[in-house]
């Protein structure tokens, strides 16, 4: 006769283990590699973006050139020999100060030049300016010896309106070259054009503008 306990007993099917965990399919997720190709490209892209924008701030700030300025700031008489007959005859030694003022973020080396004084459309004497070097943002001032020497020049001594005032104008052009940061080299050409009022009687300048 056969066991109870046998009779309750369920086997299991051959080759599997009743210990053993049901069997799940979990799949592992993966980035495809073509969405990690296409985030490097526009890292890329944002960094050559990034450095074009500062290399253009640089450059529009740093590496621009502008034209230096070059200014008559101050003009005293040493001599003055005036001779009014039916003509006048002028012997003036004028001590004078020139600026040249450089904006660049570079250096401005510059050559030495002439400078005129007008009266009218005649030349009535002028001084030579040396040239030299002003640095970044800077500006250098020039001391400069100016003659005036004419004789019979067509002025009354007295002006139209008695005050013995003749308006004169000292001219010059000066050549050089801005050099930023062994970059940019360009050459530069500035003016000075300053009118002025030379007063015969109290034999002094006043009224000195310069564009």
């Amino acid at each position: 006769m056969a066991d109870p306990e046998s009779q309750t007993m369920r086997l299991a099917p051959a080759g599997e283990r009743s210990d053993e965990q049901p069997f799940t399919n979990t799949a592992i997720f993966t980035k495809p590699k073509y969405q990690e190709s296409s985030k490097c490209l526009v890292y890329v892209l944002a960094a050559v973006v990034f450095h074009g924008t500062i290399f253009l701030i640089f450059g529009s700030v740093f590496l621009r050139v502008n034209n230096p300025k070059l200014r008559l700031s101050t003009v005293s008489i040493r001599n003055f020999e005036h001779a009014n007959t039916n003509s006048t005859s002028l012997n003036i030694t004028m001590s004078a100060e020139v600026t040249v003022k450089n904006e660049n973020f570079g250096r401005y080396d510059f050559d030495n030049c002439n400078a005129v004084i007008l009266y009218g459309n005649s030349t009535i004497g002028g001084g030579d300016i040396p040239g030299g070097r002003v640095g970044a943002r800077n500006t250098k001032p020039i001391s400069v010896t100016m003659q005036i020497r004419s004789e019979n020049l067509n002025f009354s001594g007295s002006g139209s309106d008695g005050t013995g005032l003749m308006e004169i104008i000292s001219y010059a052009k000066m050549t050089g070259r801005v050099h930023v940061l062994k970059i940019v080299d360009r050459r530069k050409t500035i003016e000075m054009n300053c009118t002025m009022n030379l007063n015969l009687t109290s034999r002094s300048i006043s009224d000195s503008i310069c564009s």
